[in-house]
């Protein structure tokens, strides 16, 4: 179906809030009230820590020392259960990249600067160090002659080339193809090196496909001979005999927790704790509560609204990072309505974003127009968020054959205007914000159902089905190569392109980008593809949020805006 053509501007303008006085601000209020508080945080108002307009981390700390838990074991608190702890298996989860990055180790890794390092190779590739073909065709891998399996087995080629003809096999359930779908063939030079050869230059190889904890490495002792078909089902899933981490797997009670101990060939640094529990809580104030009482020592991805909590807890450090993330209503284009142009922006103009950004994360938050946040080399600075609007939301729908009921809500062709929300379940903030949504919506005369699921139906099962839901909320994180995410999230080939979008010159140009060496041009062709994402809304653009992380009693622990929190698990220790 031919989508109509945008009709509005993308010039900003001041949001309206003061204008609608006190009936907004009592609505906004009742909203937070029941959302917030209502899942158990406090109904103190957070301070503003002065979030993302920071260059660098920010950090607060409560001196006063913790007791550490009496096991010995630090403990990870996950708010959402892991699918599989397979490192190339779906469903792209971040809670499961959590424990699969102190599992496994892909051959090289991005730090907090953005830059790749070795892990189980020993350099990285490069033009000027022979690594890469002057053509980029070509890759010479050398892999670290120490690198170990955590039963002793030598790190080698074949390992890399096992998982590489599992990854491409259209059998297995692939978290991602990225950069392994362009090699034409990998070639064992020697134990410890081999060759990629690639069909075309693919600037973005070795952080797509090599820097990453998913897809990450499979042991040939287990996979080599196993049938492609077998891999999605095999009880190393859930129970990984041989890793290649910091450390390796000691057992899993479902829904309770995961336990792993120091890999004792590893080949980086010597884990500084022997025992790490990561423990399944998926609630955010039974989180909280942990926390307070220093039953857990990390908690990743906490509620803005419980940084002045955290704050107060004896030993914890709370850091509050910029990162390159969005955080989106994903567009489901199977429902006809959603089709209609209008009606997407009608949807984006009805938001008031910069309310939510200033009430639920205290500013912790910076608006998008599009999915590449500013941190991104691929943002084009000239596309701005969409203003608040509600009554040029209404002028579109009334364009788009919408009549208003006299139940309240807008009618075409015998059909109500109503929509399904989704997102992962027992999370404050996006219930919060759903429930402004919810509001916002029915002030316009749009019907919307909340309908949340946890994270493991949410991501594993409702997504990709593209049932049951019209808008999904959740984070995309950029990557270290930021038109990855584009490519899987808005392209027909992309793993996960859960919301339909089909657009032709979107996925020419995001063919050309991906084969472009050079940065500028690369970068000029994704400012026509972020103009285009823009006017076509796939998705409704939210904002890009800071990620707010707490440790408690521990030292070592480092936020990553460009990994997960275990991307340094070994550093991590027990205060005394």
């Amino acid at each position: 179906m031919r989508e109509n053509q945008p009709r509005t501007t993308t010039e900003p303008k001041m949001s309206n809030a003061k204008r609608r006085g006190w009936t907004f601000v009592a609505v906004l209020s009742a909203v937070l009230t029941v959302a917030v508080v209502g899942c158990g945080t406090s109904g103190k108002a957070p301070s503003n820590t002065g979030g993302s307009s920071a260059s660098t981390p920010a950090s607060t700390t409560n001196t006063a020392a913790s007791t550490g838990n009496a096991n010995g074991a630090i403990v990870d608190g996950l708010f959402e259960e892991p699918g599989n702890l397979n490192p190339i298996l779906g469903p792209n989860m971040t809670f499961s990249e959590i424990v699969d990055a102190a599992l496994y180790r892909n051959l090289f890794m991005v730090d907090p600067t953005n830059k790749l390092i070795p892990q189980m190779a020993s350099v990285v590739p490069t033009v000027a160090n022979g690594g890469i073909s002057k053509d980029g065709l070509t890759y010479d891998i050398h892999l670290n002659p120490n690198a170990k399996w955590s039963n002793g087995d030598p790190f080698t080629s074949k390992d890399v080339e096992v998982t590489y003809k599992l990854l491409t096999s259209s059998d297995v359930n692939a978290v991602s193809r990225l950069g392994w779908d362009d090699v034409q063939s990998l070639q064992i030079v020697s134990p410890t090196e081999f060759k990629v050869h690639l069909k075309k230059p693919d600037p973005g190889f070795l952080n797509d496909a090599l820097a990453n904890p998913m897809p990450g490495i499979l042991p040939a002792s287990v996979f080599g001979n196993m049938n492609p078909k077998d891999v999605n089902t095999a009880s190393f899933n859930h129970d990984p005999t041989v890793t290649n981490g910091p450390y390796k797997f000691v057992s899993w009670v479902p829904g309770a927790s995961i336990t792993v101990t120091a890999n004792p060939y590893w080949v980086g640094p010597k884990p500084k704790t022997q025992t790490i529990q990561f423990k399944i809580i998926p609630d955010q104030n039974t989180l909280l509560t942990n926390v307070k009482a220093h039953a857990i020592n990390v908690w990743y991805f906490d509620p803005i609204t419980d940084v002045p909590q955290l704050q107060a807890i004896s030993g914890a450090n709370v850091h509050l990072t910029p990162q390159p993330a969005f955080e989106m209503g994903l567009i489901n284009q199977r429902n006809p309505i959603l089709q209609d142009v209008r009606v997407r922006q009608a949807l984006e103009m009805a938001i008031d974003r910069q309310a939510i950004v200033q009430q639920v994360y205290k500013g912790n938050a910076v608006l998008l127009g599009a999915d590449q946040s500013k941190m991104s080399w691929t943002s084009n600075p000239n596309i701005q968020p969409y203003p608040y609007d509600p009554t040029q939301a209404k002028k579109l729908l009334a364009e788009a054959g919408w009549t208003m009921g006299s139940d309240g809500y807008l009618h075409k062709n015998g059909q109500i205007l109503a929509l399904t929300y989704s997102s992962t379940a027992g999370n404050s903030v996006r219930e919060a914000t759903e429930r402004l949504i919810q509001y916002w919506f029915k002030q316009i005369g749009v019907k919307l159902t909340i309908k949340n699921a946890p994270a493991n139906v949410f991501f594993g099962t409702m997504l990709p089905s593209g049932k049951g839901w019209d808008i999904a909320e959740y984070e995309s994180l950029d990557s270290s190569n930021p038109t990855s995410a584009t490519a899987q999230d808005f392209t027909p080939s992309g793993s996960s392109d859960y919301g339909n979008f089909n657009n032709p010159t979107v996925n020419r140009l995001m063919k050309q980008v991906q084969v472009t060496v050079d940065q500028t041009k690369a970068k000029q062709m994704m400012a026509q593809v972020e103009q285009i994402l823009h006017d076509q809304l796939p998705a409704l653009w939210y904002f890009a949020p800071d990620e707010v992380d707490t440790s408690v009693g521990i030292s070592g622990y480092q936020p990553n805006p460009w990994s997960v929190d275990t991307w340094n698990v070994y550093d991590w220790q027990l205060n005394n």
